[in-house]
């Protein structure tokens, strides 16, 4: 199930021809008249041709205008849903305000990655990797650390995971899987040189690809079979992975906890027994 709005908001700054924009201005400005709207009257509200908005659908990732609407009503209702958060402080506190400007941009950031995700992608992705038996994790600086995260996470549920700190050792590694072997490469940009380089060798191998990389036009999402979209907050210059990091680790965690859902029993049993060694190991640490 797609959500529309956030889809067409970016294609909009990022993307968007001059004859494209006054459609999708309708579509995000008047979204409740839009769904109730028919193609044809929708192309004469907007003086385009009807071949245009159909354009603009699939660009945007659906099969035609009759998806889009339905993705726009699912924003209508599900928006209700989501968690209104706005922190403010005092404009002469300082620290205050760096704080709260920081939590307001991670609070947009995970009500977007909701915006952003398809739930029959996301099946899709869980059917992979709860069939496969390993899972090969690829990133680069802070997008290394969600694949990290990712790592122990899978091997509290007992699934073989390969990742490796090395950039070296990662390109090795991506080009010498098997067929149908699982990777899951995690990339803000989805443009780095040696990922693009990791996702051509796992093509090359015939594995699977599952991107976690931001919504938009990137390399890396073209060459993907599967992707999960992280919300495109943070400019290309920056101080260090903020609000886009945030986006990413939510994303990990809505996989890592419907894997467990979707085998409840099985994935319980293995989260205890995991849980029961850590803490037998934390014992006898102590006891050193």
């Amino acid at each position: 199930m797609k959500k529309g709005l956030y889809r067409l908001e970016a294609y909009y700054a990022q993307n968007a021809t001059e004859s494209e924009k006054e459609v999708l201005r309708f579509l995000i400005h008047q979204t409740k008249e839009a769904v109730e709207t028919d193609i044809h009257t929708m192309a004469k509200k907007c003086y385009c041709s009807p071949a245009t908005i159909v354009r603009i659908c699939k660009k945007n990732g659906f099969s035609g205008f009759r998806e889009l609407k339905q993705a726009l009503a699912n924003d209508i209702s599900f928006s209700r849903q989501l968690v209104q958060g706005s922190l403010s402080a005092d404009s002469d506190e300082k620290i205050p305000n760096i704080v709260a400007r920081v939590l307001n941009a991670n609070i947009l950031a995970i009500q977007n990655v909701y915006n952003l995700l398809d739930f029959e992608e996301l099946g899709s992705i869980i059917t992979l990797l709860l069939s496969g038996r390993y899972v090969y994790l690829y990133g680069i600086g802070a997008s290394f650390l969600v694949a990290k995260d990712f790592q122990q996470k899978l091997e509290r549920i007992h699934k073989r995971t390969f990742l490796y700190e090395d950039i070296h050792l990662q390109l090795a590694s991506s080009a010498n899987l098997e067929k149908d072997d699982l990777a899951i490469i995690v990339s803000y940009s989805g443009l780095t040189k040696e990922i693009i380089e990791i996702a051509g060798n796992v093509k090359m191998c015939g594995g699977k690809i599952i991107a976690i990389t931001r919504y938009g036009n990137n390399k890396l999402s073209s060459m993907s079979d599967y992707t999960l979209y992280v919300p495109a907050l943070e400019k290309p210059l920056r101080a260090g992975a903020g609000s886009s990091r945030v986006p990413q680790l939510s994303v990990v965690d809505i996989i890592y906890n419907t894997c467990i859902s979707m085998e409840k029993d099985k994935s319980m049993e293995k989260i205890l027994s995991a849980n029961k060694l850590l803490e037998k190991e934390e014992n006898d640490s102590e006891q050193i």
